[in-house]
C-alpha cells in the first residue's frame, strides 16, 4: 500500500515527464519534417522510450 506522500510524488513526476514530452515534441517539430521521423527521435530519449504514438502526436499537432 503506498501513502499519499508516495502518490503526490508520482502523479508530480508523470506532470513532469509529460510536461516534457510536450516541449521535445515541439521543439523537434521545428527540425523534423515528418510525424514518423519526430517518433523515432523521441523515442530514442531513454525517458520517453516507451511513448505510444498516439500521445506524441497528441502533441504533433
Amino acid at each position: 500500500m503506498c501513502s499519499y506522500a508516495t502518490a503526490m510524488e508520482n502523479k508530480g513526476i508523470e506532470k513532469g515527464i509529460e510536461k516534457g514530452l510536450k516541449a521535445l515534441v515541439l521543439s523537434l517539430k521545428n527540425y523534423v519534417s515528418d510525424f514518423d521521423s519526430l517518433y523515432a527521435a523521441v523515442t530514442k530519449n531513454e525517458e520517453y522510450r516507451n511513448v505510444s504514438r498516439d500521445e506524441v502526436m497528441k502533441y504533433y499537432k
